[in-house]
């Protein structure tokens, strides 16, 4: 079988695998022996080593209370979520309250489905970040609509995690309370005259999240069928929009989907520092397209989501972005923040834009992709394992045969292509991209007009520049090469830092990216602008 045939042949089990919808929430098929005790016997328990973690003077009891406290609140929290009818119902059988609404705590009522974060099991996201501490780590669910289907602008498709921490309060004489800590938010709990850290588990809600959500089962048909979920192009929030937070956005690249990051953002979730200061939205969209259309998608996407962030606050935290991208990704930010002048137009056509014998919105389409003003937000940008100069793979054989199977969209083959530049003829400098309409692999070649066009354009000089760079193993750089992009593609200047990771092109996969981004976003946070 050829690599051809074995990548059609993922590329149909992906079709089919999407088909056969995402997985369901752990359920109640299996309870730990431990938590069919007695719940009052759970409860006496529990409360006896509340009082221990109550006192200071009991300090060196600590350790083995908070044990015996967590195994019996498991146990009746166990039995709270397996047993039928409403929470606050549930809650009075098991002999304790459930909490009146307040901005600490989450509302169990408005969640699908919530369960121990161990009933996780960590496949995709390694390694797994907990802390010890008071309580049980628990994973909320929130469903939104399924990838294809309309939901709300910026929701995340499928749904909703949430890291939450379960104790059980026992200030109040006549009843235990449960307690629900938005545990992204609260890091420690009063628990009489002592402060205890709240225990967490901030891999389990990422993990769960990318078993449940779709978007990343469709990286393949987003390359071969761009036009199948163009919908689905847009900036995904992981959390409502906050105007004291600095927006973090994540492009990903070719074959990809923002799951790319979800090494990256399990490595950042567990710092206080991060939660505090950053908010991270994730850019989708279907990498069969030509890297130039989707960086036009890109900026309308993120003027939309500017306009909306500015009817919320103040902009001075959105006017801080900053921009991870990765691979292709890469080539999308920088067209986007880059004033293109007349270059990327001048690559294309001879005449005046007034002179071309085009209709008005076919003019106006050809403005918004070449003569366009770019992004005006992002203050700094971190390039990983871009192919700046292109990748020598994209001319390859079997390169050229799969460009040819991608089915671009009618924005691009009717609105641009055939309505532009075949009425061109003699405009345009040669025949070859005539003949082959540009997709998202071509346009990675070295020779492509749009790519040279882009790296003569210098870098912005108000915006940071950071760049990440893979190297196999062979410490031969200049000469090295991450398997897919060369160091002589992914090399740009100027750049504030270069760092060559020990990785293959799936630099964000890699704990040193993780490690020199956290460097490169603490440096933003003392920069003071």
């Amino acid at each position: 079988m050829t690599s051809l045939e074995r990548l059609i042949l993922l590329a149909t089990a992906t079709v089919l695998l999407c088909q056969c919808g995402p997985p369901q929430p752990p359920n109640c098929r299996f309870v730990p022996a431990e938590s069919r005790q007695p719940a009052a016997d759970l409860l006496a328990v529990a409360k006896s080593n509340w009082m221990v973690l109550s006192n200071p003077a009991a300090r060196a009891r600590w350790p083995q209370a908070r044990d015996d406290y967590n195994r019996s609140v498991a146990a009746l929290f166990d039995q709270m979520r397996c047993s039928r009818g409403q929470w606050e119902d549930r809650a009075v059988r098991l002999g304790t309250r459930f909490p009146t609404d307040n901005q600490r705590e989450v509302s169990l009522d408005k969640l699908d489905a919530v369960f121990p974060a161990g009933l996780v099991k960590s496949k995709a996201v390694h390694p797994r970040h907990t802390v010890d501490g008071v309580g049980v780590p628990l994973v909320g669910w929130v469903k939104t609509t399924p990838v294809g289907i309309p939901r709300e602008k910026y929701q995340l498709p499928n749904g909703y995690p949430y890291n939450i921490t379960a104790t059980l309060d026992f200030s109040n004489p006549r009843s235990p309370v449960w307690r629900f800590s938005k545990r992204w938010l609260h890091d420690d709990l009063a628990i009489g005259r002592a402060r205890h850290e709240l225990a967490a588990d901030w891999t389990a809600p990422n993990e769960f999240f990318w078993q449940m959500c779709q978007l990343d089962d469709l990286r393949f048909m987003n390359v071969f069928l761009p036009d199948r979920f163009t919908e689905e192009t847009g900036l995904y929030f992981l959390q409502p929009y906050d105007p004291d937070r600095i927006p973090l956005v994540m492009v990903h690249g070719l074959v990809s989907s923002p799951d790319a990051f979800k090494a990256i953002i399990n490595s950042l979730s567990p710092e206080p520092w991060f939660r505090e200061n950053y908010q991270v939205w994730l850019y989708n969209y279907p990498t069969g397209n030509p890297w130039s259309f989707s960086a036009r998608k890109l900026r309308e996407a993120m003027n939309d989501a500017c306009r909306y962030a500015r009817t919320k606050g103040p902009d001075d935290k959105l006017r801080r972005m900053v921009v991870t991208a990765h691979s292709m990704g890469g080539l999308v930010t920088r067209a986007s923040v880059t004033d293109p002048g007349h270059t990327f137009y001048d690559a294309w056509f001879k005449k005046p834009i007034d002179q071309i014998d085009v209709d008005e919105p076919t003019r106006q389409l050809i403005r918004e992709s070449l003569l366009y003003q770019p992004l005006e937000e992002p203050d700094r940008v971190v390039f990983m394992a871009v192919p700046h100069r292109g990748s020598p793979l994209a001319t390859f054989r079997p390169a050229m045969w799969l460009s040819k199977l991608i089915r671009l969209p009618k924005t691009v083959t009717v609105e641009f292509l055939d309505t532009t530049l075949v009425k061109m003829g003699g405009v345009l400098k040669g025949k070859s991209e005539l003949e082959n309409p540009p997709t998202s692999i071509n346009t990675l070649s070295p020779s492509n007009r749009d790519t040279l066009a882009l790296d003569k354009l210098p870098l912005p000089g108000h915006i940071h520049f950071h760049s990440i760079i893979g190297d196999r193993g062979k410490g031969d750089t200049p000469d090295s090469s991450d398997g897919v992009v060369p160091y002589w593609s992914s090399h740009v200047e100027p750049v504030e830092s270069e760092l060559i990771v020990p990785s293959n092109h799936s630099v964000p996969d890699c704990p040193e990216t993780a490690e020199e981004l956290k460097r490169i976003l603490k440096l933003h946070l003392g920069s003071g602008r």
